[in-house]
């Protein structure tokens, strides 16, 4: 049913996408599809960013944060499946909605924060962006 399958991962709280990625490896078993990780980090463009950390050293912690998802993939996954894995730096649902375009993603399983009616008046939330704004189906995990 579906080709290509991305879940993002918030490697902040990397149990908090468990059900996506189980839901994500039923559809790459069931249909051959092809599963995508990606995390969003913030830019160095961030003021809180650069304010605190020399490019060198931010460029250090991109590379961590990689070899990260790297692990979680390697802890989570089945060892015959190789995912497409990539770190976006900047908005997570810009970074997200920008690999659906450009990878012909057709179903987005994404873990769904619970905020305050507040924080995500203020903060916006991610989920919400994506749903709204994709081209493809979207599913939403509500923990």
């Amino acid at each position: 049913m579906f080709k290509k399958v991305l879940v993002p991962v918030d490697l902040g709280e990397p149990g908090f996408c468990q059900k996506a990625i189980d839901l994500a490896l039923r559809e790459v078993r069931d249909n051959q599809a092809e599963l995508h990780l990606i995390t969003v980090v913030p830019g160095y463009s961030n003021p809180i960013v650069a304010g605190y950390f020399s490019e060198d050293e931010h460029d250090q912690a991109v590379h961590r944060i990689a070899e990260q998802l790297q692990q979680f993939a390697h802890d989570k996954l089945p060892e015959n499946l190789h995912p497409v894995m990539k770190v976006y730096e900047g908005s997570p649902a810009e970074h997200i909605l920008s690999h659906i375009k450009h990878h012909d993603i057709d179903l987005v399983i994404l873990a769904a924060h619970h905020r305050s009616r507040l924080d995500e008046f203020l903060l916006g939330s991610v989920s919400a962006r994506v749903a709204e704004r994709s081209h493809c189906s979207v599913m939403l995990i509500r923990n």
